[in-house]
């Protein structure tokens, strides 16, 4: 089974619809790693085809955040992701507002793939905490038994590989093996997949990247496919046209940083 990897869409219409045209005839279902909503101008049609085409979908900090939600504060934002958020709860329509409440906001497992969690941010705290160093990579290894964890919420591609730098004596119980491993960050490549190897001895945490708003320099909707067969992960990035969302949300009249950053990807 081939599976479609989106995550960070943030009601970004074109980049979304690209993905999914460029994507076409490669995968079997779609797992979505949330975020659908905030920062974009097109919430409820995001919503939709996230209701309509995914196997599965997480709930992200901007899509609790919308909902108005306990534990985060909409306050906490910076201001012009804050507009967003506002604004956006007042072009909900009902079913999609239901749709984002009955998300899972903890990590899942899928069926197909028992190996695997899914979830937002981090394993450790679903919905909030980036993973953006090893170190904090590391930590998070603790939180999940499985061999993989997808994860989105920082814009940025990446894998980070854990694993034993000695060999461990049988009986060795989990914490002592965390103490006796590293974490190396790897960076996803766009020309071949990657085996996705794991082992009582290395296990992986990866990020596709955002379809909607990346930030890691590269303005590029990003996305992955993930070969459950074959366990290999093909990272792609693929333009889109890039002013039609920004028009659309000069109409929508959401703030001018938020328009200029999608043609820099930061």
């Amino acid at each position: 089974m081939r599976v479609l990897i989106i995550s960070d869409i943030h009601a970004n219409l074109v980049a979304l619809e690209t993905v999914l045209s460029a994507a076409a005839g490669q995968y079997d279902t779609i797992w979505c790693l949330g975020d659908v909503v905030g920062y974009g101008p097109k919430p409820n049609e995001c919503i939709e085809i996230v209701r309509e085409r995914a196997a599965l979908c997480v709930m992200g900090n901007h899509d609790w955040a919308v909902l108005g939600k306990p534990g985060i504060n909409v306050e906490d934002f910076n201001p012009q992701a804050r507009q967003a958020v506002l604004w956006t709860r007042e072009q909900l329509a009902d079913d999609n507002r239901e749709y984002l409440d009955a998300l899972p906001h903890v990590p899942i497992t899928p069926p197909e793939a028992p190996d695997i969690i899914v979830t937002h941010a981090s394993p450790r705290e679903p919905v909030w905490e980036y993973i953006l160093t090893p170190t904090i990579a590391l930590e998070n290894f603790l939180a999940f038994n499985q061999g993989i964890c997808l994860v989105g919420h920082t814009h940025k591609p990446a894998i980070y590989r854990w694993h034993l730098y000695e060999s461990f004596a049988e009986g060795t119980n989990e914490h002592e093996m965390h103490h006796m491993a590293t974490v190396d960050y790897l960076q996803p490549r766009t020309d071949c997949p990657v085996k996705l190897e794991t082992s009582p001895s290395q296990r992986l945490i990866v990020n596709p990247g955002s379809v909607g708003q990346p930030r890691d320099n590269d303005a590029r909707a990003a996305y992955a496919i993930l070969d459950l067969d074959d366990m290999t992960w093909q990272y792609v990035r693929i333009p889109y046209p890039i002013e039609l969302t920004q028009n659309q949300m000069r109409a929508a009249k959401l703030p001018k940083r938020l328009i200029d950053r999608l043609s820099f990807g930061w």
